[in-house]
């Protein structure tokens, strides 16, 4: 074990293409497999070796980091990420390199933990991988003249990355006044005008002028009943679209009043399109 570890670290002591800071992938891998190669690891000098590389990758990501803000509040922000967005077909509800650059340029801080039990029928928040949304981005035909509107928006990566992206109008909606906080604190730091955040019950929010709902299953039962029941009612005035992922899309596939072109439309591995009839 310390004699591969020993040899890697060898390697990456004379490679020079981590050290350029779009060369973020490399870093990412050799982060990964530094972090595995220390477990257990009881050599004090071979542990400082590997924190110092540790560190150096680290700040050679908080350089681009920093670039990649600089230019999102340029209004570049697409350009800025576009080495970074060929995701393929996404599946899975894993995070990877994309989850870890994001959560770099957008500096979100976990606010400290709601010591309140989960309110009924509400799911454990968790972000939405971020291949998942450019995957939506692109399925969705977001454009700049839509209105996002995310239902338990958590910390703001689904507005915020999808403002950034197209520069569509963005809205999150949360329970939790700390997520709200801190994604409020990252789109003014960004200088995304665009984008806000909304302390509220999704079942009371204010659907007007919707284009888009965004929904990671953020509950169940009859609140997703009673929020589905309000987007219907916004979707008889106007068309609307629904993207979903998680075990919700298999409520929205049995809606009459929404058709999918998706494959399997009750899938929960892949963000699923709607557009009301």
């Amino acid at each position: 074990m310390n004699e591969r570890l020993v040899a890697y670290l060898d390697e990456l002591d004379e490679r020079t293409d981590w050290h350029r800071p779009d060369a973020f992938l490399v870093r990412a891998d050799a982060a990964d497999r530094l972090d595995l190669g220390q477990v257990g690891l009881r050599d004090a000098t071979l542990t400082r070796r590997v924190v110092r590389l540790l560190d150096a990758l680290d700040a050679v990501d908080r350089q681009l980091y920093d670039a990649l803000r600089e230019r999102i509040r340029a209004g570049e922000g697409r350009q800025a990420l576009a080495p970074w967005l060929d995701v393929g077909i996404p599946s899975g509800q894993h995070y990877d390199p994309l989850d870890a650059l994001l959560a770099g340029v957008l500096a979100l801080d976990e606010p400290l933990p709601d010591a309140r039990p989960l309110p009924p029928e509400m799911v454990f928040y968790q972000p939405t991988p971020a291949r998942h949304i450019v995957d939506g981005l692109a399925r969705g035909g977001i454009t700049a003249g839509d209105v996002v509107l995310d239902l338990g928006s958590g910390l703001g990566h689904v507005p915020l990355l999808v403002h950034i992206l197209t520069g569509a109008r963005c809205i999150g909606i949360e329970r939790d006044g700390g997520y709200v906080d801190v994604a409020t604190r990252a789109a003014t730091s960004l200088g995304l005008t665009g984008v806000r955040f909304v302390e509220g019950d999704a079942r009371e929010a204010d659907f007007s002028g919707v284009d888009v709902f965004y929904l990671f299953t953020p509950f169940i039962g009859t609140v997703l009943r009673d929020v589905v029941a309000r987007i219907e009612a916004e979707a008889a005035r106007r068309a609307v679209r629904v993207v979903a992922l998680g075990p919700c899309t298999r409520t929205f596939a049995r809606q009459p009043w929404l058709v999918s072109n998706d494959p399997d439309p009750e899938a929960a591995e892949r963000i699923v399109l709607f557009r009301s009839v």
